[in-house]
């Protein structure tokens, strides 16, 4: 980002500097804003898919959340770069803070399962990384495809938080897994 001026910017995006600085105090706020903008609506995707029941998906509609990944590759491959150090972090909060808030209405743990940390950073990581190893091989499988595949390693009998991924949007038989 070092490298890129305001000017570059402006330039790319046919706006003026004028426009620019009337939204933006400076390049690390426009980072900051477009990294917010972009976890802000990927998890508006996969909230707003309603049941196959027409009600709303109480977690993350793991088919609508994934085929947004898929619509704006290019720029989720780049902000999961690491010289973008804050898009990462902040993107794992926000999935463990959303986890957390669903958690709440689950029944109490019974003991024998992993601490409700531990659960939300597990899935996190792992459902990001996943994400970003898809991006990173250049989006081989469909997203529905990955999406099963990711609800396959769930197991929420063992990590009741698991849950919160619902299968819904999903219309992909099984076996079908190119894109």
């Amino acid at each position: 980002m070092k490298q890129i001026s305001v000017q570059k910017l402006t330039q790319t995006a046919q706006i003026t500097r004028g426009t620019f600085y009337l939204h933006y105090k400076d390049k690390v706020d426009f980072l900051e804003q477009t990294e917010q903008q972009v976890i802000d609506e990927w998890f508006a995707a996969a909230k707003t898919t309603l049941t196959p029941e027409g009600e709303p998906t109480p977690g993350f509609a793991l088919g609508p959340a994934l085929r947004y990944v898929d619509q704006h590759h290019q720029i989720l491959l780049v902000l999961l770069h690491p010289q973008f150090t804050q898009f990462q972090p902040r993107l794992l909060q926000r999935f463990e803070r959303e986890m957390t808030a669903y958690a709440q209405h689950l029944p109490a743990p019974d003991g024998e399962q992993p601490p409700l940390d531990v659960q939300t950073a597990f899935l996190a990581t792992a459902f990001t990384g996943l994400v970003h190893h898809w991006l990173n091989d250049n989006r081989r499988y469909r997203s529905e495809f990955l999406a099963q595949s990711f609800c396959q390693l769930l197991k929420p009998e063992v990590t009741p938080v698991a849950a919160w991924f619902a299968p819904v949007g999903i219309d992909l038989p099984i076996g079908a897994e190119k894109a």
